[in-house]
């Protein structure tokens, strides 16, 4: 498990710096698009695992867990 967190933290922190780069740095090359794509595609992804699955420092806390509860819960209801 500490693996797979440590693979997660490096992955968030390589999101976290295309991030940075794009707010100092944009060439508009296609493959910094690419780039970019990659990044928020990854990050979504991983945010998007089971908490447990998560470094500590990236789980999200007991508050925040039930704003995204009730939103999910709400997101549900006016699907109906």
């Amino acid at each position: 498990m500490d693996n797979l967190q440590d693979s997660i933290r490096n992955v968030l922190r390589m999101c976290r710096e295309v991030t940075a780069w794009r707010e100092d740095f944009d060439p508009g090359t296609a493959e910094w698009f690419t780039l970019l794509a990659l990044s928020q595609e990854t990050h979504s992804l991983l945010i998007r695992l089971p908490a447990e699955l998560l470094p500590e420092e990236e789980r999200p806390s007991p508050a925040m867990v039930e704003i995204l509860d009730a939103l999910q819960d709400a997101t549900k209801e006016g699907a109906k």
